[in-house]
């Protein structure tokens, strides 16, 4: 190989790395993705309010998956969809209770820019909501939907 050829090998790998380091720098989560899309406001020892925030999408599901296995979902309508969620406000303009005895959950919160049918949702939390790296794009549903889990240890 000549000079010349090592030469230009070199400045190659050095525009792929730049590239690459371009690329990865890209790739890196913004300050405004690590924010909470909801928080917990504890109200008792076992109960909750989850309150949305702001610049979510409009409509909400919420699920608990507990230490035992157990799954329950929080957020019920007369047709079994998505709930209004306004930003700062109680989901469901209501507390929610854990049962302590149930051990520590998982709480999970899909928010969605429509309304969701419930049934097919539960049955996808039940499937992956022990998962750690469960994400609102291992969801099969329609339109733009977030995810934020959050964790709880009730007390007796």
């Amino acid at each position: 190989m000549g000079l010349s050829q090592a030469s230009t090998l070199r400045g190659v790998a050095a525009a792929a790395a730049l590239l690459a380091a371009v690329l990865l720098a890209a790739c890196e989560p913004s300050q405004g993705a690590a924010s909470h899309r909801a928080t917990l406001v504890a109200t008792g020892p076992a109960s909750i309010k989850i309150l949305p925030s702001a610049g979510q999408p409009p409509y909400c599901l919420v699920f608990t998956v507990s230490e035992k296995g157990i799954v329950r979902q929080l957020t019920m309508s007369p047709s079994n969809e998505s709930i209004p969620c306004a930003a700062g406000q109680p989901i469901g303009d209501t507390e929610y209770r854990i049962p302590p005895a149930e051990g520590k959950v998982r709480i999970h919160v899909i928010l969605s820019d429509r309304k969701l049918d419930a049934t097919p949702i539960a049955q996808q939390v039940r499937e992956l909501g022990k998962s750690p790296t469960f994400s609102a794009m291992d969801l099969r549903a329609p339109g733009r939907v977030l995810l934020e889990t959050l964790e709880l240890t009730p007390q007796p």
